[in-house]
């Protein structure tokens, strides 16, 4: 199949800085308009992708915790390309795994190798004349091999360019063209369970309320919630703290959900929404089982609920609130 997703051969991720100006350098140390020169040397690599998903599993980033990519050797001459991509992906009755796809083309790859070997001779762009602002963009390299007719395999690194360095026009729009096929997927581990999945919850939650407890004091009054009364209820998602955790930020696994509507909808809307104020209340612990809100349809208007231990009310912004005991109840009631 043709590929359809560039973004998972160029993943951009905003970054803290990221200006060039006239003259200044850029991150391989060549100045603006500089060629590509330096290439990196050739990095030879296994036909498959049994290291990237081995790096996964022990909770590297797969490709980037493996030597860096190289050059293609002037004397290769590939025949096909391999790429190991991880991402997240829904089973259905099973959840969401964090998986890793074998890809291989299908197809022709002499025009991306030669996109490739004309970005490593390309000439120089012209120098600016003035400072240039570049945009703080970060770009991962992807894990992709270029592979000979003997099963040599070399790791490609796509060549960067510009007054503002980025990937190669050229080589993404060749790689993009080429036909791929997926011939194998690993499922590495599950990040949402079908419960957590159904009931439109995160696996896991911070209990925010203990967080606020900590850090942020009484803070300025303001309404629990800042939007009206919701026309299609309230959805709640349950977590319970086991085991160890983080103790500046614990985190709770997903337990159960439920939609509250009519009576237990106002029930817990107009408790919290009048709920006082916890000032002064000291608490040492977080609560072993708490309840995240939202509004239904839409899921905003968060709020964090304890069940248990001090009973505090985390709202989404403002101080904690002491959470009612009709409001605790008609929680648990509604616990599935």
């Amino acid at each position: 199949m043709k590929r359809t997703v560039l973004a998972s051969f160029v993943t951009v991720t905003l970054m803290v800085g990221g200006c060039a100006s006239k003259g200044g350098a850029s991150a391989d140390g060549a100045g603006p308009g500089a060629p590509i020169t330096g290439l990196p040397a050739p990095v030879p690599t296994k036909n498959d992708c049994a290291d990237f998903t081995a790096s996964i599993k022990a909770g590297g980033a797969g490709g980037a915790s493996q030597a860096a990519p190289g050059a293609l050797p002037a004397d290769a001459h590939p025949v096909s390309l391999l790429e190991c991509v991880m991402s997240m992906r829904d089973v259905p009755g099973q959840g969401q795994w964090r998986v890793v796809d074998t890809v291989r083309s299908t197809g022709s790859v002499d025009a991306f190798v030669n996109a490739l070997r004309a970005a490593y001779a390309k000439p120089p762009q012209p120098t600016p004349k003035k400072s240039v602002a570049c945009p703080a963009i970060g770009y991962a390299e992807p894990w992709i091999a270029a592979v000979d007719a003997g099963g040599q395999a070399y790791r490609i690194a796509i060549p960067m360019w510009g007054v503002c360095p980025a990937p190669d026009p050229g080589v993404v729009k060749a790689l993009a063209d080429l036909k791929t096929t997926v011939v194998s997927t690993e499922r590495i581990n599950q990040t949402e369970s079908p419960g957590a999945q159904a009931g439109g919850c995160a696996q896991q939650f911070a209990e925010m309320a203990y967080v606020n407890a900590q850090y942020s004091g009484s803070g300025p009054d303001r309404l629990f919630f800042l939007a009206g009364k919701p026309a299609n209820g309230l959805r709640v998602c349950y977590y319970k703290l086991v085991g160890d955790y983080d103790k500046g930020k614990p985190a709770g696994d997903f337990e159960a959900a439920a939609t509250l509507t009519g009576d237990q909808s106002t029930v817990v809307y107009d408790g919290l929404t009048k709920a006082p104020v916890a000032t002064g209340k000291a608490c040492g612990a977080p609560a072993s089982e708490y309840a995240v809100i939202s509004f239904a349809g839409d899921g905003t208007g968060w709020s964090v609920v304890e069940l248990d231990g001090c009973k505090l009310a985390a709202p989404g912004s403002g101080p904690n609130r002491e959470a009612p005991a009709a409001v605790v109840e008609a929680l648990l009631a509604a616990k599935k």
